[in-house]
């Protein structure tokens, strides 16, 4: 018996009368068990009220949404800003960076300041993570060096840099 000779045999098996309707009934309880195994997970997802493909949590931190205080205090960073004097910018600088800070605090990463939550995170997680560190700087010269002197340009580009932050963390 030849290659030829035993794929034919085994063809004239699957096209006997008794395989083909074997296999059509195996077809449909496989089919019928499938459905009920579909609307089966659909319901029970329904009722756990879980979303599974919309995670809580995104490269090991939460979504948060900014409470109505924290859009008050936005508010209050960009008339500081537009004060223009060299104490509102500097006060718009930290406010801005504080705001920052709570955020990350709540997406739950960890460290013991602002700087070490930033070395957690990855240019995927925050596109603007070297300009979030510019301006983490700028706010570092301001607090730890009382004489320090900015311009209004550093100052827009620095809440700049924060508000682009916040905008892709989805919270203002």
């Amino acid at each position: 018996m030849d290659l030829a000779d035993l794929f034919d045999s085994i063809n004239a098996w699957f096209q006997s009368e008794g395989v083909r309707h074997f296999l059509l009934w195996a077809k449909l309880i496989s089919f019928s068990i499938s459905f009920v195994l579909i609307i089966t997970i659909v319901i029970l997802l329904r009722r756990s009220q879980s979303t599974w493909w919309i995670s809580e949590r995104f490269d090991s931190f939460k979504k948060v949404k900014l409470p109505e205080r924290m859009e008050k205090e936005w508010q209050k960073v960009n008339s500081r800003l537009e004060k223009g004097d060299e104490a509102n910018l500097k006060l718009a600088i930290i406010e801005a960076d504080n705001m920052l800070d709570e955020v990350l605090k709540r997406m739950g990463l960890e460290g013991k300041d602002m700087g070490e939550r930033l070395e957690k995170m990855t240019k995927q997680q925050l596109g603007f993570l070297d300009e979030v560190w510019s301006a983490h700087r700028l706010r570092n010269l301001i607090v730890h060096q009382s004489d320090v002197v900015i311009s209004k340009e550093q100052a827009e580009e620095a809440i700049g840099s924060f508000e682009k932050a916040l905008k892709e963390l989805e919270v203002i």
